[in-house]
C-alpha cells in the first residue's frame, strides 16, 4: 500500500484523505494546528461538490445540517429594485444534485468525525522536504520528520509547499476587499432567515446574506474595492462604523444587517491573486486545492474545487498501480477545469459589481450557470 502524506487538515485535505481512504489507501494528515476547533462562517456548496460528498456518504448528514436555497436574489443596493432571481428549485433535476449552503465548522467537524483521529498529527507546521527516486522526507518546525511515498500539499492560500515546489512570484492585490460576519437571527427580520440567497448589489460593492445551522446564525459576506492593502491575513478585526460607511445610503435591509453585527466579530481581508500554475506536480509531490490554484470568491467555488481535486485524486489513485502514473493522471485531469474556474472566479467581480448595476438586469452576465460549473461530475467525469 502506497504511504501517502497529506499537507493541510482544511477542507480539501480531508477530503483527498476520505477519497483515497474510499479508494483503498490509509493517506495520514499533518495538520500545523494544535487542534481541530470551530473556524470561519458560511459556505456555499454547489452541485459539482456535492456530488463528491454524497458520493462520501454524506448525503444525509448535508440534508440535516444544510439549508438548501430555493432561490438567488439580487437587488439594487440603494433602492432595492430587484435585478436578477435564480430559481435553485429545480438544482437536483437540472445538475444532479443539490446546492447548499451551511456554517464552514459544521462541515469541517463532519469531514473530522469521519477521517478520525487515527491517521491526523497535529501540530505539525510544515517546514521543507527532501525528495529521492524512492519517497519524500518531510521537515516540520518542530524538528520532527516523516517519510513518505507520496507528499499532497493542501495546505492553502499561503502554501508553504507551493512555495518550495515552484518558487512562485508574490501574490498581487486585486483590488477587493472581503467582510464577514455571523449574526445572531434574532437581531434581524424574518426575511434574513428565508431559504434565499439575498445579495444588494451596487458599484464596486455588494453584500449578501444566508441562513446557516437553520435559521439560528445569518451568514453576511461584503465585497469592497480598495487601491491598496498590505496585509493577506483574514483574521483582521474591523468595525461595524467602518463598514457601514461603505454602504451609507444603501437599502433599510443593508444598514439593518450591518448595524446588527456583533461587537468585535467582524473580520475582512484583502484578496489576492495569484498566477495559475501549468503544473502540480513535482517528482513525488503535488497539489490540491487552494495550494494549487486559489481563487476570488466570486463564484463560489474555492471550497467546491477542492472537492473536486480530492475525488478526482482518489480516482486517479484507485485506476494507477503506479503512484507516480497517479499524479500525472490526476494532473492531467484536474489543472484545464481548476485554471477555468480560476479565471471565471477572478473577473467575477468585475461582471457583479458592474457600474450601473442594471446592467445585470438588462444584459445579466455570464454565471456559474451560463458557464456550465454546476454541471460537472468528478465522481463520473473522464479521467486524462
Amino acid at each position: 500500500m502506497t504511504k501517502i502524506a497529506i499537507i493541510g487538515g482544511g477542507i480539501g485535505g480531508l477530503t483527498a484523505g476520505l477519497a483515497l481512504r474510499k479508494c483503498g489507501h490509509k493517506p495520514v494528515i499533518y495538520e500545523r494546528a494544535p487542534a481541530f476547533g470551530e473556524v470561519g462562517a458560511g459556505i456555499s456548496l454547489s452541485p459539482n461538490a456535492v456530488k463528491v460528498l454524497e458520493w462520501l456518504g454524506m448525503g444525509e448528514f448535508l440534508k440535516a445540517n444544510a439549508n438548501e436555497p430555493v432561490e438567488q436574489l439580487l437587488f439594487h443596493g440603494e433602492n432595492g429594485d430587484t435585478l436578477m432571481e435564480i430559481d435553485r428549485r429545480t438544482c437536483r433535476d437540472t445538475y444532479g444534485a443539490a446546492y447548499y449552503q451551511m456554517h464552514r465548522a459544521d462541515l469541517m467537524a463532519e469531514l473530522v468525525a469521519r477521517f478520525g483521529s487515527e491517521d491526523c498529527r497535529m501540530d505539525q507546521s510544515f517546514s521543507s522536504l527532501d525528495q529521492s527516486a524512492d519517497g519524500v522526507t518531510l521537515h516540520f518546525a518542530n524538528s520532527d520528520s516523516e517519510r513518505a511515498d507520496i507528499a499532497i500539499g493542501a495546505d492553502g492560500l499561503r502554501s508553504v509547499m507551493r512555495d518550495i515546489l515552484f518558487d512562485t512570484p508574490a501574490p498581487t492585490f486585486s483590488g477587493h476587499v472581503a467582510w464577514r460576519a455571523l449574526i445572531p437571527a434574532e437581531r434581524l427580520g424574518a426575511r434574513s432567515v428565508e431559504r434565499t440567497n439575498v445579495n444588494h448589489i451596487g458599484s464596486g460593492k455588494n453584500l449578501v446574506t444566508y441562513p446557516v445551522r437553520g435559521t439560528k446564525l445569518v451568514n453576511m459576506v461584503a465585497l469592497t474595492r480598495s487601491d491598496d492593502w498590505a496585509e493577506e491575513s483574514w483574521n483582521a478585526k474591523a468595525s461595524r462604523e467602518e463598514l457601514a460607511a461603505h454602504f451609507d445610503g444603501w437599502t433599510d435591509y443593508v444598514t439593518q444587517v450591518i448595524a446588527q453585527v456583533p461587537e468585535d466579530e467582524l473580520f475582512r481581508w484583502g484578496l489576492f491573486i495569484r498566477e495559475p500554475l501549468h503544473h502540480w506536480v513535482k517528482e513525488r509531490t503535488v497539489l490540491l486545492g487552494d495550494a494549487a490554484h486559489p481563487m476570488l470568491p466570486y463564484m463560489g467555488q474555492g471550497a467546491s474545487s477542492a472537492i473536486e481535486d480530492a475525488a478526482i485524486l482518489g480516482r486517479a489513485f484507485a485506476a494507477c498501480d503506479d503512484p507516480l502514473a497517479a499524479l500525472s493522471l490526476f494532473e492531467a485531469t484536474r489543472v484545464e477545469r481548476a485554471a477555468f474556474l480560476q479565471a471565471e472566479s477572478n473577473v467575477g467581480g468585475d461582471r457583479l459589481q458592474a457600474l450601473d448595476p442594471y446592467i445585470l438586469r438588462d444584459n445579466p452576465p455570464k454565471n456559474e450557470d451560463a458557464l456550465g460549473i454546476f454541471k460537472y461530475d468528478p465522481v463520473t467525469a473522464e479521467l486524462g
